[in-house]
C-alpha cells in the first residue's frame, strides 16, 4: 500500500503522542484563547497531554501543545491535535466543539489518530472556510460523510482515511462524492477504508479535481468502473486503488491515460487475464503494485522497458512461463517481488542479467520455480561490486546444493529466507560475517552438520529458524549464543542436536520464544531455564527429560502462552492449580508419566493437553471448580489416563469448547445432558470407556460437530434420527462396539459430508436404507482441491487437526495427515438383512467397505466396477448368492478381499487381480470353483449341491422326487397304457436277445 507523502512529512517532526510547543512572536487573541479552551474541554483528554499547564504556558495559547500562531498577528493558524500511535488511554474522545468556528484564521487542522467512537464528522467543519489542510484520518469517525465539506473551497489537502479494522455499521460512508466538485484546489485526497460501494459517481467527481496529485482510495469497496470520456487528472502522480472490488472484467482502463503517474497500486482487486497492455503507456512509473490479483499468462515484454521503475510487486498472481533475460533491463530496481506465482519459472535459475540489478535492495522470489543450485544463485546475485541487497526471500524455490562462501558478499543483508527447499550440507563458517543479519530462516531443508560457532558473532540477530533439518552435534551455548543479546526467537525443532551448558551459564535474557523439540537436553530438567526473564513460548518436547519438573519452574509457568513438554518421561505430580496470564495459551504435557489427581486450571486457557499420562481420580473438581465462571478453553484432551467415575454434569461453563477428548479412561455412567450446551463443539471423543444408557438428545444442539467418536462403550438404544436432521456438518461417526439396536434411520442419509461411518459390532437390524447413495462425500473424492488434514480450528500457537483410528483389512490404522481423503463404511457384525443394496455402487469414492457378518442376501451388483476407489471389500459371513461379477476384477486398487462364508457359485472370474488373493478370501462357498481355489469347475458342476440352508434342502429333495415321478411314469406308463409302444418295446427286447445269443455262439 502506498504511504501518503504528507503523512511522512508530518510524522518526521511529531513525537508519538506529544507535540512540541510552537513559539510565537505575539500572544494569542483572547477570543481565540477562550475558543480553544472550550475545544479542549469538549475533547476528553484522559492523559492531559494538551493541558495548558503541560507546557507551562502561563495563559498564552500560542504556547499550548499543538497550537501554532502567526508570528505577527497572533492568530491561531494551525492545530496539531493528532496522535498517530496513541493508546486507548491517551486518545481524544467525546466530540469536536463548534467553538472551532471562532478560529477564523485556522488554515491547518489535524485530529488524526484519536477515537471519536463512531460519531459522524461534524457538518460545521464545512464552514471553516480558511482551511487549506484537514486531516481526520483514523479518528474513529463513522456514519455519513457530510456534504458540507464541499464548501471548503481553499482546501488543498484532505485526509479522511478510516481505521483498517473498521467495516461495521459505524464505518464512514458516502453515497455520492458530488461535494468534491467544490474543492477545485485539492491536491491530496485520502478516502481509504471509507465505504464508497454506493457512490456510483466517484470517478466523475474525482475527475473534476485538475490539481490533484495524490489519490488514495484503498479498501473503499468500489466495484463499479463508470466510463469516462476524457480524463482531467493531468497532474496525478500517485494513485492507490488497493483492495477494491473491480472484478475480473473491470480493469480501470482510464488509468492508462494518466501519463504523469509515478506510483500505481492495483493490488487485491480480483483482476484476471493477462497483465493489461494499456499499462505500457505509463512510462514514468517508479512504483507499480499489481499483487494479489488473478493475472495469468507470461510476463509482458514491455514491462522490462520501464527503466525508471524502482518498485515492482506482481506477487500472488497466477503468472506462468519463463522469466526472460530482459529483466536485467530494469537497472533502477530497488524492490522486486515476483513471489507466489506458482507457474512462473526461471529456466536454469535466475538469468545472468541479474548482475545488472546493482541497486536491488529487496528481492522476493518465494514460490517460483528457480530449480537452481543455491551457490550459483549467490554467485550471480553477488556479482555487483558492492551488493546492496538487504532483504532476500527465496522460500519454496526448488533450490538445491550447498550454501557456499559466496554468502559472505552480502554484508548488508538483514533478512534472509531460504526455507522449504532442498539445500543440503552444513552452514558455512562464513555465515558469521553477515553482521547486519536480524532475521534468518533455513527451515525445512536438508541441512546437516551443526550450528557453526561463527553464528554467535551475529550480534544483531532477533529471529532464527533452522527447524526441520538434519542437523546434529553438540551445541555449547556459551559459544554459540554468548553475543546474541538481541535474540528474541529461536526455532530449531526437528533436529537432533545436544545442548551442553555449564551450570552457571546465563541465557540470553531477551529471548521470548525457544523451540527445541527433538533436541537432547535430559535426563535432568534444564536449570538454565531460570535465566529467561521474558520467555513466553517454550517447546522442549521429545527432548529426553526424565526427571520431575522442579518447583522453581512451576512458580514461573504463568508467564507462558505456549508450553510444550510432551513426549518425554517426566514423572511426578503437577501443582494443584495451574494458571496463565495470557488469554491465548496452550499447555501440552501429553505422553509423560505425570500422576495423581488432575489440577484445577484458570479459566483463560485456550488449550490443555494432559493425555497419555497416569492421572487418576475423578473429573468433578477439575470440571466443576467455580461452575459459574465462563471458561475460554477451546481444546481439552484428557484421554489415555486412568480417570474414573462419572462425567460430571457441569459443562455449561465450558461453552467455548471446540474439541473434547476423554477417551480411553475408566469413565462410567451416562453421557451428561449438559454436553449439549457445548454448541461450538466440532470434535467429541469419548471412546473406550464404560459409558452406558442412550446417547442424550441434547447432543443435537452441537450443530457444529464434525467428528463424534463413542466407540467401545456400552451405549444402548436406537441410532438417533436427530443426527441426520441437526448435525449436518458431521464427517466422521464412530459408534463401533456398543449395544445399539434397531434400524439404521433414513434421516442419516442427509449427512452429505459424511466420509467415515463405523457402526460395526452392534445389534442393528433391518434392511439398509435405499438412500445410502446420498452420502455425497463417499461418492465424490476431494483430493484435487483440499488438504489431507481436517482442520478443527486455529488457536494459541498451533492449528488443531482431527485424527481417527479405523479398523481396515483386519488392522487398526491411525489417520491424520490424509484423513480428509479417507472414505470408509463399516457395518460389520450386526444383524442387517435384505438384499445387498445396489445403491451402494454409487459410492464411487469409497475406499473401505465392510459389510461382513450380517444376514445380507441377494447377489453382488454387476456394476460394482463403478466403485473404482475400493481398496478393501469384506462381505464375508452373509448369505450372498449368485456369481462373482466380472467387474470385481477391474478394481485395480483392491488389495483386500473377503467373500468367504456365503452362497456364491460359479467360476471365479479369471484375472490376475482376483487370482492374487489368498484362497481364504473365497472359502465356504460350496458352489465356487476355479483359481485361487483348488476346486475344478468340472468336478464342481457334477458333484456340487446348492447349500442354501433348510430352504435349499427342501428344494433339492423336492426336485429329486419330481424327477423320479416324471422319469418313471413317462416311460413305464407309456408301455402299460399304449399298445403300439408296448409292441415296439417287446419287439426291441426280442431283437436284442437274438443278437446277444448269436454273438455268444460265435465265441
Amino acid at each position: 500500500m502506498i504511504i501518503p507523502a504528507v503523512v511522512l512529512v508530518s510524522l518526521s517532526w511529531m513525537s508519538l503522542c506529544y507535540y512540541p510547543t510552537f513559539a510565537a512572536g505575539s500572544s494569542c487573541r483572547e477570543s481565540e484563547r477562550e475558543a480553544l479552551s472550550r475545544v479542549m474541554a469538549d475533547l476528553q483528554d484522559p492523559s492531559g497531554r494538551l493541558s495548558p499547564r503541560a507546557a507551562g504556558s502561563n495563559g498564552d495559547c500560542c504556547n499550548w501543545p499543538g497550537v501554532v500562531c502567526d508570528n505577527v498577528t497572533g492568530h491561531v493558524t494551525e492545530l496539531h491535535l493528532d496522535c498517530p500511535q496513541c493508546s486507548e488511554d491517551s486518545a481524544f474522545k467525546s466530540k469536536i466543539s463548534p467553538s472551532l468556528l471562532k478560529l477564523k484564521h485556522l488554515s491547518y487542522l489535524d485530529m488524526s489518530g484519536n477515537n471519536f467512537q463512531g460519531t459522524p464528522i461534524p457538518g460545521f467543519i464545512g464552514s471553516m472556510s480558511s482551511l487549506n489542510s484537514l486531516f481526520l484520518d483514523e479518528s474513529g469517525f463513522g456514519g455519513f460523510i457530510p456534504h458540507q465539506l464541499g464548501n471548503l473551497s481553499n482546501l488543498q489537502q484532505l485526509g479522511l482515511r478510516a481505521a483498517a479494522g473498521e467495516g461495521g455499521g459505524d464505518a464512514p460512508y458516502a453515497d455520492s462524492l458530488r461535494w468534491l466538485s467544490g474543492l477545485p484546489s485539492l491536491e491530496y485526497l485520502d478516502l481509504s477504508y471509507v465505504n464508497l460501494s454506493n457512490a456510483s459517481d466517484w470517478l466523475n467527481m474525482i475527475n473534476t479535481l485538475p490539481s490533484l496529485t495524490e489519490l488514495y482510495l484503498s479498501n473503499c469497496r468500489i466495484s463499479h468502473n463508470p466510463p469516462i470520456a476524457r480524463v482531467n487528472l493531468s497532474s496525478l502522480s500517485t494513485l492507490d486503488l488497493f483492495r477494491n472490488q473491480f472484478g475480473p472484467t473491470s480493469f480501470p482502463s482510464w488509468v492508462s491515460q494518466l501519463k504523469s503517474l509515478t506510483s500505481l497500486d492495483l493490488a487485491g482487486n480480483n483482476l484476471q487475464g493477462a497483465i493489461p497492455g494499456e499499462l505500457q503507456n505509463l512510462t514514468s512509473l517508479v512504483h507499480l503494485t499489481l499483487s494479489s490479483n488473478k493475472f495469468n499468462g507470461p510476463l509482458p515484454d514491455w514491462l522490462f522497458s520501464f527503466r525508471h521503475l524502482e518498485y515492482l510487486d506482481i506477487s500472488a498472481n497466477k503468472l506462468e512461463g519463463r522469466v526472460p533475460n530482459s529483466i536485467g533491463n530494469l537497472t533502477s530496481l530497488v524492490t522486486l517481488d515476483l513471489s507466489f506465482n506458482r507457474g512462473l519459472r526461471f529456466e536454469g535459475g535466475i538469468p545472468a542479467s541479474f548482475k545488472s540489478l546493482c541497486h536491488l535492495s529487496v528481492l522476493y522470489l518465494s514460490g517460483t520455480r528457480l530449480n537452481q543450485s543455491v551457490s550459483e544463485l549467490l554467485e550471480i546475485l553477488g556479482e555487483c561490486p558492492s551488493t546492496s541487497l538487504k532483504r532476500m526471500s527465496l522460500s519454496e524455490c526448488q533450490l538445491f546444493g550447498q550454501l557456499s562462501d559466496e554468502i559472505r558478499k552480502f554484508k548488508r543483508l538483514s533478512r534472509l529466507s531460504l526455507q522449504i527447499n532442498s539445500i543440503s550440507g552444513p552452514i558455512p563458517m562464513s555465515f558469521g560475517e553477515l553482521k547486519s543479519l536480524t532475521y534468518v530462516t533455513l527451515a525445512r531443508n536438508q541441512i546437516n552438520g551443526t550450528i557453526p560457532t561463527s553464528f554467535g558473532e551475529l550480534t544483531e540477530l532477533t529471529w532464527v529458524d533452522i527447524s526441520l533439518n538434519s542437523m546434529g552435534g553438540v551445541i555449547s551455548p556459551e559459544i554459540h549464543f554468548a553475543k546474541l543479546t538481541k535474540l528474541a526467537c529461536f526455532f530449531a525443532s526437528g533436529n537432533r542436536m545436544t545442548l551442553e551448558s555449564r551450570p552457571d551459564w546465563i541465557a540470553p535474557k531477551m529471548l521470548e520464544i525457544l523451540h527445541l523439540n527433538s533436541w537432547y537436553l535430559g535426563p535432568a530438567f534444564p536449570k538454565w531455564l531460570q535465566g529467561f526473564q521474558y520467555l513466553k513460548s517454550l517447546d522442549l518436547s521429545d527432548s529426553g527429560i526424565s526427571e520431575p519438573i522442579p518447583d522453581w519452574f512451576w512458580s514461573t509457568h504463568s508467564q507462558f502462552y505456549y508450553l510444550n513438554m510432551s513426549r518425554n518421561q517426566i514423572p511426578g505430580r503437577v501443582p494443584k492449580f495451574i494458571s496463565v496470564s495470557s488469554f491465548d495459551s496452550l499447555f501440552d504435557f501429553s505422553w509423560n508419566r505425570l500422576e495423581g489427581p488432575l489440577p484445577v486450571i484458570s479459566s483463560n486457557f485456550t488449550a490443555l493437553d494432559l493425555s497419555s499420562n497416569l492421572f487418576t481420580g475423578n473429573l468433578l473438581k477439575f470440571l466443576c471448580f467455580n461452575p459459574t465462571q465462563a471458561r475460554d478453553t477451546q481444546f481439552l484432551n484428557l484421554q489415555d489416563n486412568f480417570l474414573s467415575g462419572e462425567i460430571p454434569d457441569c459443562w455449561r461453563s465450558w461453552q467455548n469448547l471446540r474439541v473434547l477428548r476423554l477417551g480411553s479412561n475408566n469413565l462410567k455412567g451416562k453421557i451428561p445432558r449438559s454436553i449439549g450446551s457445548l454448541t461450538s463443539l466440532v470434535s467429541l471423543r469419548l471412546q473406550n470407556n464404560s459409558l452406558a444408557n442412550e446417547i442424550p438428545s441434547s447432543v443435537s444442539n452441537c450443530t457444529s460437530l464434525v467428528s463424534i467418536d463413542l466407540a467401545d462403550n456400552r451405549l444402548e438404544g436406537m441410532l438417533p434420527e436427530w443426527m441426520g436432521k441437526t448435525l449436518s456438518s458431521l464427517r466422521i461417526i464412530n459408534f463401533r462396539g456398543n449395544k445399539l439396536h434397531g434400524n439404521i434411520p433414513e434421516e442419516l442419509c442427509r449427512l452429505q459430508l459424511l466420509q467415515i461411518l463405523d457402526l460395526s459390532h452392534n445389534s442393528l437390524s433391518g434392511e439398509l436404507p435405499e438412500c445410502i447413495s446420498n452420502f455425497s462425500a463417499m461418492a465424490n473424492s476431494s483430493k484435487s482441491d483440499a488438504e489431507g488434514v481436517i482442520y478443527l480450528f486455529f488457536g494459541g500457537a498451533k492449528s488443531f487437526v482431527e485424527y481417527q483410528f479405523l479398523v481396515t483389512q483386519g488392522q487398526v490404522k491411525g489417520y491424520s495427515t490424509i484423513l480428509n481423503y479417507v472414505r470408509s463404511l463399516d457395518l460389520s457384525w450386526n444383524k442387517l438383512s435384505g438384499k445387498f443394496p445396489k445403491q451402494m455402487t454409487k459410492l464411487m469414492a469409497l475406499q473401505y467397505l465392510n459389510m461382513s457378518h450380517n444376514l445380507l442376501s441377494g447377489e453382488i451388483p454387476g456394476d460394482i466396477a463403478a466403485m473404482g476407489s475400493l481398496e478393501s471389500l469384506d462381505l464375508s459371513g452373509n448369505r450372498i448368492s449368485g456369481k462373482i461379477p466380472p467387474g470385481l476384477a477391474s478394481l485395480t486398487f483392491l488389495n483386500h478381499l473377503n467373500l468367504s462364508h456365503n452362497n456364491l457359485s460359479g467360476r471365479i472370474p479369471s484375472s490376475t487381480q482376483l487370482h492374487s488373493f489368498d484362497p481364504s478370501s473365497f472359502i465356504a462357498n460350496k458352489g465356487l470353483c476355479g483359481p485361487p481355489l483348488n476346486v475344478s469347475c468340472i468336478t464342481s458342476y457334477i458333484f456340487s449341491v446348492p447349500d442354501s440352508g433348510e430352504d435349499g434342502l427342501v428344494w433339492f429333495s423336492g426336485s429329486i422326487y419330481a424327477g423320479f415321478v416324471v422319469g418313471f411314469w413317462g416311460i413305464v406308463g407309456s408301455i402299460i397304457f399304449s399298445r403300439p409302444w408296448r409292441e415296439l418295446y417287446f419287439g426291441f427286447l426280442d431283437d436284442m436277445e437274438f443278437k446277444l445269443w448269436t454273438w455268444l455262439k460265435k465265441l
